[in-house]
C-alpha cells in the first residue's frame, strides 16, 4: 500500500485514497466499488488527476510528443478551414479526445490501474508496471492515427481547398455532391459492394477532386468480390474506427460528376490520382507487412507513383520489391522522409500540378 508521498502520481493517489477512507459512504472492496452521488464530482476529480499524473509518469517523450502532434493538427484543421466553407472535419473520437485534451486522452488506460490500486492495494511499483504494458502501446496507436491524420489533411490543406462538399447517396447507387461545412473522415454509406469519397472539394485554382481516408486493410477487399460467406469488411463507413489508414485523391471532372471509387462485385476500381500511405520501418523491412502494402497498391492503382511518408530514414523495402515484371503496369513508388517538416507535405502536392 503507497504512504503518504511529497509529489508526482503517488501525491494524487494518496488525495484519492484519503478521500475514499474519509467517507463513511464510500464503499471499496476487492470486489466491489460504490460512491455515492454526492461524492462522485470530487471522487473522479481525484481519479482523474491521478491517471493523468500516472500516464505522464510513464509515457516520458510520448507525452511532449503527443503535444506537439496536437497543435500540428489543429493548425493543419484550421488551414482546411481557412477560405472555404469548412466548420467541422471530424477524426475518430478517441482521436478528438486526444486533441481535445492529450493528457486525459494519451493516459485513458491508466484510469483502471488507479481503480484497481485503490481496490487492490498494488504497490507503486505494481502500477507503474501496469500503466507502462497498458498505457504505452494504447498511445502509440492514438499518436500515429493523429500524426497519419496531420500528414494527410496536411497535403489536402496544402492543395488549397475553396469548398467541401459530402457525398450523399440515398441508396448506395445514386451519388451526389451535397453543400455541407461538416466532413466525418471514414464516412459513406455502407455498403458491402461499393466504394465512394467521404467528400469532394474545390481548390483555389478550380480543379476538383474527391478524397478518401480509407483504412488500409479494407484495401484488401477492393478487388475481392463480396462473399456468401461471412464478409469482414466495414462496407466503406470506417468512421470512428483507430486504425492505420490510406488517403486516396481523385480528379474530378466536375462537382456534379462524383465518381464511384470500386465496385467488388464487378471487380471495377477506378484509379486514383494520388495514394499516400505512412509506413514504419517494420512494415517495410519485415517480408509480410511489405508484402501486404505491395498488394494494396497492385490493387488500387495510382496514376503517379505511390507516396509513402515516413517519419525518419529508418526502414527500407526487401530486396527485389516491386520488380515483378509481368506485372503491367508497372507500380512507382517515392518515399519522403517527412518527420514533422510541413514544407515536405508541400512538395508532394507537386505531383498533382498536372492533374
Amino acid at each position: 500500500m503507497l504512504k503518504n508521498p511529497d509529489q508526482g502520481w503517488q501525491a494524487c493517489f494518496f488525495r484519492l485514497r484519503q478521500f475514499a477512507e474519509a467517507s463513511e459512504a464510500i464503499k471499496v472492496t476487492r470486489q466491489s466499488l460504490f460512491v455515492p452521488e454526492e461524492s462522485k464530482a470530487e471522487f473522479y476529480r481525484l481519479a482523474e488527476e491521478t491517471q493523468k499524473a500516472l500516464g505522464i509518469q510513464v509515457l516520458g517523450k510520448y507525452e511532449e510528443l503527443g503535444k506537439t502532434l496536437v497543435q500540428k493538427f489543429k493548425h493543419t484543421r484550421q488551414q482546411m478551414a481557412a477560405g472555404s466553407n469548412l466548420k467541422e472535419f471530424c477524426l475518430a473520437n478517441a482521436v478528438e479526445n486526444l486533441v481535445e485534451d492529450p493528457e486525459l486522452a494519451m493516459a485513458k488506460p491508466a484510469f483502471g490501474i488507479v481503480l484497481d490500486g485503490l481496490q487492490q492495494g498494488l504497490s507503486k511499483e505494481d502500477m507503474e508496471e501496469k500503466a507502462r504494458r497498458q498505457v504505452i502501446p494504447f498511445c502509440k496507436d492514438l499518436l500515429r492515427n493523429l500524426y497519419e491524420a496531420w500528414l494527410y489533411y496536411g497535403i489536402v490543406a496544402a492543395l488549397k481547398p475553396a469548398r467541401f462538399y459530402g457525398v450523399y447517396s440515398p441508396d448506395t447507387i445514386d451519388m451526389q455532391a451535397v453543400e455541407t461545412d461538416k466532413i466525418v473522415a471514414g464516412f459513406q454509406a455502407a455498403s458491402p459492394e461499393r466504394r465512394m469519397p467521404e467528400a469532394i472539394f474545390v481548390t483555389e485554382d478550380g480543379r476538383v477532386f474527391a478524397m478518401k481516408s480509407e483504412v488500409a486493410e479494407e484495401l484488401d477487399f477492393y478487388g475481392e468480390r463480396p462473399g456468401r460467406c461471412r464478409d469482414l469488411s466495414a462496407g466503406g463507413n470506417t468512421v470512428d474506427q483507430i486504425a492505420h489508414r490510406v488517403l486516396l485523391l481523385y480528379r474530378m471532372e466536375s462537382v456534379e460528376k462524383v465518381p464511384l471509387l470500386a465496385n467488388r462485385e464487378k471487380r471495377y476500381i477506378l484509379p486514383n490520382d494520388m495514394m499516400c500511405e505512412f509506413l514504419l520501418p517494420e512494415e517495410m523491412e519485415r517480408p509480410l507487412p511489405a508484402a501486404m502494402f505491395e498488394k494494396r497498391i497492385r490493387t488500387v492503382r495510382s496514376r503517379r507513383p505511390v507516396q509513402v511518408l515516413t517519419w525518419n530514414e529508418k526502414g527500407t523495402f526487401p530486396a527485389g520489391f516491386l520488380q515483378d515484371s509481368s506485372m503491367v503496369p508497372q507500380v512507382l513508388v517515392k518515399r519522403t522522409i517527412v518527420g514533422m517538416d510541413e514544407g515536405k507535405l508541400r512538395d508532394i502536392c507537386g505531383i498533382l500540378q498536372d492533374a
